[in-house]
This record gives C-alpha cells, sequence and structure tokens, in this order.
C-alpha cells in the first residue's frame, strides 16, 4: 500500500504554468497571494467554531479517526501484545529497496527486523513520557537512514512516515535493540523517533506540554529559536508554552534534553511578531488562507522532509494554528469528521457546482492526494496544494512544489483532478 501511494504522489499531473485563468498551474502575481483570496471572501472574517465549538470538533475528529487521540486520556498501561502488532510492521520491506542508490539486501532488512526488539516487550507495557526536543522524523522502522523504491529516488523516503516539532509530547511505548530509537505515539501518529530528540520527563511535567494553559502558536511558516548552541526550528501550528509575558514579548518554556536524557525547561525569550501568536487563531476562513499562503513556493516535503510539507500536511499544520487537529494523511483527513460532500458520484458540471459553494479553506480530496480550495477567479475554481510532479502529453514531470492550480491538471488515470475528486469537506 505505501509503495502505491507512494507511486501516485510522484505521479500526481497538472500542467505548465499559464496565465491567470488558463488551464493548469499559475504565476499569475494576484492569484498565488493571500490577499487576493481574502479580498474576494466575503464572509471569511466569520467565525466558523468558537473555542467550545473547536473543541467539540476535535473531539469529533477523534471518535471518527483511530488515528487521532486525545494523549492526556492515554492509558498509563497498554497491553504488550498490541505494541507488539504495531512495531511488526514490515510491510516495506516485502520491497526491493535502495540505499544510496544500492539495493538493499535481505541481511540489512534482517537487522532491521532485529532492531524492533519485538522479544523485549513486556505482556504489559507501562508508558513513559516525553516531549520532543528539536525537529524529528517519524520513521517506519528503526533507522535514519534514507530507503527508496527506486534506485534514483532522493525524495519519497519508504520509511518516512512524518515529522514531529519540539515541545510536541508524547508517549514511549518501546526502545530499539541498540537503543537508538523509541517507538512512540503522538497525537495522531506512532512510530520510531531518535533517542536523542526526545527528553524523558514525570506525567505532571508532561501535562503542561498535552494541554498548556498559555502557549504562543506559530502561525508564519516556522520559527527559529536558539537554546543551548542549537537552533531549532518549529512549523506551522507548533505550540510552545509560555513562562510568562513581557512588554516586549514572551519568555517561552522551551523543551531541552539534559545529559541524562530527561527534560529541562529552558527558558527562551522571543519578541512578539507576526509569525507567532498568543493562543490559537479565531476559526475563520481568511485564517485558513492566510496561512495556508505560508507554504507558497515551498519545496514538496514528503513525510516533513525538506523542513516542508506534503499534500496533507500542509492541511494539518494550518488547521492546527486554529487549534484543530485533523489526521495527518489524505485518506485518513477524508474519512474523518466534518461536512462531507460525495464528488464520487457527480459528473463533472456537478463537481463544479458543489465546490463552488464551498467554504474557501475546505480540503478536496482524490486517490492520493490533497488540496486546498481557494476560491473562484472569474467563476473558475482554485486550489493550493502541494504537488509532487504532473502528467502532460503521456509524460510525467516532476513539479516538487506547493503551487496555486485549477482543477485542469491532468493525472496518471487520464482523468482531469477535477475528474477524479472523490470528496469535498468543510471542516466544522
Amino acid at each position: 500500500m505505501l509503495k502505491r501511494f507512494l507511486c501516485l504522489c510522484m505521479l500526481c499531473l497538472c500542467c505548465v504554468a499559464m496565465p491567470a485563468n488558463a488551464a493548469g498551474i499559475t504565476n499569475f502575481s494576484k492569484l498565488v497571494t493571500a490577499d487576493y483570496w481574502i479580498e474576494n471572501n466575503t464572509d471569511g472574517d466569520t467565525v466558523m467554531l468558537d473555542a467550545k465549538g473547536v473543541e467539540a470538533f476535535n473531539k469529533a475528529i477523534r471518535k471518527a479517526s483511530p488515528t487521532v487521540i486525545d494523549l492526556a486520556d492515554y492509558p498509563e498501561t497498554v497491553k504488550g501484545r498490541a505494541v507488539k502488532n504495531r512495531i511488526s510492521n514490515f510491510e516495506a520491506l516485502d520491497e526491493d529497496l535502495y540505499l544510496r542508490g544500492n539495493k538493499v539486501s535481505d541481511n540489512y532488512k534482517g537487522i532491521l527486523r532485529q532492531q524492533v526488539n519485538a522479544s523485549a516487550v513486556a505482556s504489559n507495557v507501562e508508558v513513559k513520557y516525553a516531549v520532543v526536543v528539536r525537529r524529528s522524523n517519524l520513521r517506519n522502522l528503526p533507522t535514519g537512514e534514507g530507503l527508496f523504491y527506486f534506485a534514483a529516488d532522493k525524495d519519497f523516503d519508504a520509511l518516512q512516515e512524518t515529522a514531529l516539532d519540539p515541545c510536541e509530547p508524547v508517549v514511549v511505548l518501546h526502545t530499539s535493540e541498540n537503543g537508538q530509537f523509541h517507538y512512540v505515539q503522538s497525537v495522531n501518529y506512532s512510530g520510531w523517533v531518535s533517542t536523542y530528540d526526545i527528553a524523558f520527563t514525570d506525567r505532571g511535567t508532561w501535562l503542561q506540554y498535552v494541554a498548556p494553559k498559555k502557549f504562543v502558536v506559530v502561525v508564519g511558516k516556522s520559527v527559529k529559536l536558539k537554546t543551548w548552541g542549537e537552533t531549532v526550528e518549529y512549523q506551522q501550528g507548533s505550540r510552545i508554552p509560555i513562562h510568562h509575558v513581557e512588554e516586549a514579548g514572551y519568555v517561552l518554556n522551551v523543551a531541552g534534553r539534559g545529559k541524562d536524557g530527561n527534560l529541562d525547561k529552558v527558558k527562551v525569550k522571543v519578541a512578539k511578531s507576526v509569525a507567532l501568536n498568543e493562543g490559537y487563531l479565531s476559526y475563520t476562513s481568511n485564517n485558513i488562507l492566510r496561512g495556508a499562503f505560508k507554504f507558497y513556493g515551498m519545496p514538496y516535503g514528503w513525510g516533513g522532509l525538506k523542513n516542508s510539507v506534503d499534500c496533507s500536511s500542509l492541511l494539518y499544520n494550518v488547521y492546527r494554528t486554529v487549534g484543530i487537529y485533523l489526521p495527518r494523511n489524505a485518506d485518513e483527513q477524508e474519512s474523518s469528521a466534518g461536512i462531507h460532500i460525495d464528488l464520487g458520484r457527480m459528473d463533472d458540471e456537478g463537481r463544479l457546482t458543489a465546490i463552488k459553494q464551498l467554504v474557501p479553506g475546505a480540503g478536496l480530496y482524490m486517490d492520493g492526494h490533497c488540496m486546498l480550495y481557494l476560491g473562484k477567479s472569474n467563476d473558475v475554481p482554485f486550489v493550493l496544494h502541494s504537488l509532487g510532479s504532473y502528467y502532460n502529453n503521456g509524460k510525467t514531470i516532476r513539479t516538487m512544489r506547493v503551487v496555486v492550480s485549477d482543477l485542469t491538471l491532468g493525472r496518471h488515470t487520464g482523468n482531469s483532478m477535477l475528474g477524479d475528486l472523490t470528496t469535498a469537506i468543510e471542516y466544522k
């Protein structure tokens, strides 16, 4: 399944850059700025859900999406059998894989299976509590080496699941045989992270990161903070607990890792800026548009690689700036909570009619890809999305960046993106 999804991402299809309302990707100056779409978004500043509404919607997401959990309610002990089942996912190893252009041997795959250390899982696992201290790759298996399905590929790492941001709380369920990786559960994903990218703490302190009373949210593309001589990047949607507020800015409780591997809170002063907001932004359509455009032109980042976003993490990041925590992957987002419109049963004319009635900021989904709806220009709907590649006249040409386009882009199926759409969702 992962290989198939990777191939779909690599074959997401579109056309070359054209003028404003020509088919394909546009570089027309007005259409590639948030201001244009905000100016044309009549009810864009209307609050769609207040704080209580957001809280209720997050509960609906968790009910509809098994991968999204309430960390505060995570059990202190879990069954070892369940942990073994989760860490023993070796599906990726069934395929031919390549490391630095060379085919991976069966012996190498055997070492990865051994490092999972399944025999060491107790019958009942007492969870441990930790906080991420730097942006960290979450892996399908306990290795940081990139493995690829094609010898020449350097973009779609078969073991890369997502990336976790600093100050993100996790529960630790298991440790690799060599002790270099821990298997963790985050708010919407589980996998292996480097031992040196997390810091252990007690449950009470950990809860201050799970549900901080006061915090700033990164609303720009990212923010870099310097702690203990290391510059650490926080991507959009990251939360950082506030120690106290000063006239000129904030003193933040940044998560640091002591020499013993335990959490040390590092007090970091930051000036107030447009890239940080005290608390979540109001959930308005314009705030979603404004945040999403922070990534315009950025490289396509499979699973959060390249310190960037893929199609689904773009939506995940911008929605968490308003306090909504979606599933991480596109197919799980598509089946999550919200107002769903079944586009798969419609013809193209019906799809266009339905899409034009959406609130800007809604999600559009198809097999292997998702996009954020921006609105209409000259009655043509446009979207913002992190696009892997396009297909034109029988040829695949890699795009690998965040673009604005219409829905006439071709796909490997022979259809346009409009024709392949299955679901539209307004997240409310």
